[in-house]
């Protein structure tokens, strides 16, 4: 280390900190959904595109910063934790962003928008999907502030309860697609059948963001174990 170098300039360029950063990046991503549903839903696809092109600059922000982390991820004695293990987390957070962007292309390539009796359930459906990538952003602040400590057990169960609650809003947001599934069946006689296979998959595209976030908090929950 050079001469002059502090413990918090360590920790201040540590891993966890480019994660952080990373991980609030995909977050400013999904946060762009709710809008850009509620421009589809009402058929203002002018502004769907706006906000689609902001999404896709979101998750090329995103992808910069992954590529910083995986560049400067440092190896030897300040690497407190697997490097491979790292690189898989800051994977499994870049596709949050990346199902984010794929979500509202699907949605936008078709001009897609689902019955409007359906407009209450989707957007709860897409809060529940916006909460668990939040809760994701806590594990990953969590896990920078405990590394200081070395992941000792009471700091592993605090790591452990945030990546709890990511748990539980993906398990709701499973619940909650499926009964959008079943009004959207209600709904079909009224779609083009081409149609109405686009709308389930766009319904599977938006839980696979909560999917990920919660497999992300898992790869978290590896490295405070290890």
């Amino acid at each position: 280390m050079a001469v002059g170098t502090t413990i918090s300039d360590v920790f201040s360029s540590s891993p966890f900190a480019l994660l952080e950063e990373h991980m609030a990046a995909c977050a400013r991503c999904v946060a762009k959904l709710e809008d850009y549903f509620e421009a589809a839903q009402a058929g203002n696809w002018k502004r769907a595109t706006q906000l689609q092109a902001e999404i896709a600059q979101l998750e090329d922000d995103a992808d910069q910063l992954k590529r910083d982390v995986r560049k400067n991820l440092p190896r030897g004695l300040w690497m407190s934790v697997s490097r491979a293990d790292l690189l898989e987390l800051v994977r499994m957070q870049d596709k949050i962003a990346n199902s984010t962007k794929d979500v509202v292309g699907l949605s936008l390539g078709r001009e897609l928008a689902f019955p409007k009796k359906l407009d209450k359930s989707l957007f709860k459906y897409i809060q529940t999907v916006v909460d668990s990538v939040n809760t994701m952003v806590e594990v990953v602040q969590a896990t920078r502030e405990l590394s200081r400590g070395a992941f000792g057990a009471r700091q592993t169960q605090t790591i452990m309860a945030k990546v709890a609650g990511v748990e539980k809003h993906e398990r709701k947001s499973d619940e909650m697609q499926s009964k959008l599934r079943a009004k959207l069946r209600d709904h079909e006689e009224k779609l083009s059948p081409i149609d109405a296979i686009f709308l389930y998959q766009l319904l599977s595209e938006i839980g696979e963001i909560a999917n990920s976030a919660e497999k992300a908090a898992h790869r978290a929950q590896i490295i405070a174990n290890s």
